[in-house]
C-alpha cells in the first residue's frame, strides 16, 4: 500500500494502530494502549451493561438493527482485531449461548427465530474471530446453518416461501461472514451459489427482499447494519472464487474511485459512534481507510 498513506493511518488513536499494525503488517502490537483509548473503554462498558450490552439481550432491549448497542459494538472490536481475553467480556460473551437451542441455532430475544441465522451469525462471528473459532458450540451453529442452505446454495430467513433458489442477500452476506473465518469453507463449492448472488445482485441492480444497490448501498458507512458495499466488499474478499470475478472487480473499483489522495471519507454515519472518525460524516476516515486497504490486501495476495 502507498506509504504516506500508511504513515496517516499509523498517525491515527491506538486503537486504528493496533489494527494496522496486526493486519495490515502482520506485527504483533501491544494492546494495552488500546484499552486506555476513551472511545475503546467507552464500548467495553457499553457491552457490559443490562441496558445495551451482552446482558442486555435477554431483555429485549438490544436488535440487531441498533447501532451502539451489543451487535455492533462488539462486531467493531472484532474487527480490530481484539480478543474477549484482551476486553475482559469473557462472561459476557457466555451469556448469549443460553439462547442457543439442542440443534445449533438460536433464537435471540425480541424476535430473532431460530431459521433467522442471518441475525444471529452477526454475534457468532464476531465471538469466533474474538475467541470462540473453534468452539464445539460455534461448530454446532455452523453445521445448523449450512443444513438451512437452500438449493441454489444460499439463505433465507423464510424457507422456500420466498422461492426455491432466490435466497435473501442479507441472510448470504453474514453466514458468509462467519463461514470465512474457516479454511475449509473460503474454497467451498456449496458456498458458490451464496457468493455468486451477492456478486450477482450489485451486476443486475435488482432489488432482493427490499435490499437494492443504490445510493445508500454504495455510501461508504460504518458499521453497514443493514446492508452496505464496504461489508458486502468485506465479505467477499474472503474468498478467492469472489475476487477472481468481473463483478467483484467492478465493487472494488467503484470504492476506489471515492478516494481522495488513497484516503476515504465517511459518505453517512452513525450517531452512536460520532466521537470514532468513521461516525462522523463527509471527514476522512482512518477506518474506513484501513478497511478498504484490508480488502486490497486480500486480493493482492
Amino acid at each position: 500500500m502507498d506509504k504516506k498513506v500508511l504513515d496517516w493511518l499509523l498517525e491515527g488513536p491506538a486503537w486504528l494502530r493496533y489494527a494496522v499494525e496486526l493486519q495490515l503488517l502482520d506485527t504483533k502490537p501491544d494492546v494495552r494502549p488500546v484499552l486506555q483509548d476513551a472511545g475503546i473503554k467507552k464500548i467495553i462498558t457499553r457491552l457490559k451493561s443490562s441496558d445495551a450490552g451482552l446482558p442486555a439481550i435477554k431483555t429485549g432491549k438490544v436488535h440487531y438493527t441498533e447501532a451502539g448497542k451489543a451487535y455492533w459494538d462488539l462486531f467493531f472490536l472484532a474487527d480490530i482485531g481484539l480478543t474477549l481475553r484482551d476486553v475482559g467480556l469473557e462472561s459476557e460473551a457466555e451469556t448469549v449461548f443460553r439462547f442457543q437451542a439442542a440443534d445449533g441455532s438460536f433464537t435471540m430475544p425480541p424476535n430473532v427465530k431460530d431459521n433467522y441465522f442471518c441475525m444471529s451469525a452477526i454475534l457468532i462471528s464476531s465471538l469466533a474471530k474474538m475467541g470462540y473459532r473453534d468452539d464445539p458450540r460455534v461448530a454446532k451453529y455452523i453445521r445448523a446453518a449450512l443444513s438451512s442452505q437452500m438449493p441454489g446454495g444460499g439463505w433465507d430467513c423464510y424457507g422456500e416461501t420466498m422461492g426455491v433458489l432466490e435466497s435473501c442477500p442479507m441472510d448470504d452476506m453474514n453466514i458468509l461472514m462467519l463461514l470465512g473465518q474457516y479454511e475449509a469453507h473460503i474454497n467451498n463449492p456449496t458456498l458458490y451459489g451464496a457468493i455468486d448472488h451477492l456478486l450477482e445482485h450489485w451486476q443486475e441492480g435488482s432489488h432482493l427482499y427490499g435490499f437494492g444497490v443504490g445510493r445508500r448501498f454504495r455510501n461508504l458507512q460504518y458499521p453497514a447494519v443493514k446492508y452496505g458495499i464496504l461489508r458486502v466488499l468485506d465479505v467477499l474478499s474472503l474468498y478467492p472464487h469472489a475476487i477472481e470475478s468481473k463483478s467483484f472487480q467492478s465493487m472494488l473499483d467503484f470504492v476506489r474511485a471515492k478516494a481522495s489522495g488513497g484516503k476515504y471519507t465517511a459518505d453517512d454515519n452513525e450517531p452512536a459512534y460520532s466521537d470514532l472518525d468513521f461516525g462522523r460524516k463527509f471527514e476522512l476516515s482512518r477506518w474506513i481507510t484501513f478497511l478498504v486497504n484490508r480488502v486490497e490486501k486480500r486480493v493482492e495476495k
